[in-house]
C-alpha cells in the first residue's frame, strides 16, 4: 500500500525538476478521466527535462554512444484527472544501485492534492552494442546528491505469466520507433495495458502499473502477448518476440 502522506511530504531537493501539462482531449478516455499511458508520457517527458538541466541528458551524451533507458517503472493512481486539469509533475534522482539509478516522481492537481506517484530504474544503454553500459565517470561527477524516495517497488521482481493465454502476434508500427530505433518504453505499456483489459469492461484505468523492460523492440520484431489473470483484481502480462525474446513483464491491477 502507498502511503500517500509519506508522499505528499517528501522534501523534494535542490535539483528536482517540475512541469506543468493540461490533460489533453486527445489524452482521456471515454469516460473523460485520464489514461495511465499518458501519466507515463508525463513521466517520460519531465526526466528528460530534468536531466537536462542537470547536464546529464541526450545532448551531454552525445558523442559516446550512451543513451538513458528505462529498466522498469511503477505507477501508483490515487485519483485520474479530467479534460482541461493542469497537473504539476515533480521529479527528481532518488540513488543509484549498481549500473542502475533510481528516479522518483509525485503528480498534484490544480488544488495541490498528489493524484499519482511513481518510481522509476534506468540505466545507459551502448548503442553499439545494444546492451546495458557501465556508467562514465563524467556522468558519476553530475549525479546530484540522491533525494528521498517515500516510495518503494511492491514487489522484488515482476513474475511472468505461468498459465497465460496467448493473444495474436503483431507487427510494430514506424511510428512506434523512437530516436534510438527502437519502440518507445510508453508504447510498450499500452501493449501490456491493452493486452490485459481484453475482456475487461471498458474504460480501462488501473490503479497501479509495474512493468519491467528486459529488451528492446526492434521495427522488424514480430510481438506477441501472454496474459494471466492472477486474481479478480490482477493481472500478469508478458510481451516476447515470436522468436522468443522477452520484452516486458508486468502487474497490472485494477
Amino acid at each position: 500500500m502507498i502511503d500517500w502522506a509519506k508522499v505528499d511530504k517528501a522534501k523534494a531537493p535542490a535539483t528536482l525538476g517540475q512541469e506543468i501539462f493540461h490533460v489533453r482531449v486527445s489524452e482521456i478516455t471515454p469516460n473523460g478521466l485520464f489514461s495511465v499511458c499518458n501519466v507515463a508520457e508525463y513521466l517520460q517527458e519531465s526526466a528528460f527535462r530534468n536531466s537536462t538541466l542537470l547536464n546529464l541528458g541526450m545532448e551531454a551524451l552525445q558523442g559516446t554512444n550512451l543513451a538513458w533507458v528505462l529498466a522498469r517503472l511503477s505507477i501508483h493512481v490515487r485519483h485520474y484527472p479530467r479534460k482541461g486539469d493542469a497537473v504539476a509533475v515533480q521529479t527528481w534522482y532518488a540513488g543509484q544501485q549498481g549500473r542502475f539509478g533510481n528516479r522518483f516522481y509525485r503528480l498534484r492537481d490544480e488544488n495541490n492534492m498528489v493524484v499519482a506517484t511513481a518510481l522509476s530504474t534506468f540505466a545507459l544503454f551502448d548503442l553499439k552494442t545494444r546492451s546495458i553500459a557501465d556508467w562514465p565517470e563524467f556522468v558519476l561527477a553530475r549525479m546530484p546528491e540522491a533525494g528521498e524516495r517515500p516510495i518503494d517497488f511492491q514487489r522484488r521482481t515482476v513474475e511472468k505469466p505461468l498459465l497465460g493465454i496467448p493473444q495474436p502476434p503483431f507487427k510494430p508500427r514506424l511510428g512506434d520507433i523512437d530516436l534510438y530505433n527502437h519502440v518507445n518504453n510508453t508504447k510498450l505499456i499500452q501493449w501490456a495495458l491493452s493486452a490485459s483489459a481484453h475482456n475487461v469492461r471498458h474504460p480501462f484505468q488501473p490503479r497501479a502499473l509495474d512493468i519491467v523492460f528486459r529488451n528492446e523492440c526492434r521495427l522488424e520484431d514480430s510481438v506477441q502477448a501472454m496474459v494471466q489473470q492472477v486474481s479478480e483484481k490482477d493481472s500478469s502480462v508478458l510481451l516476447t518476440t515470436t522468436d522468443g525474446k522477452e520484452l516486458i513483464r508486468a502487474h497490472i491491477t485494477r
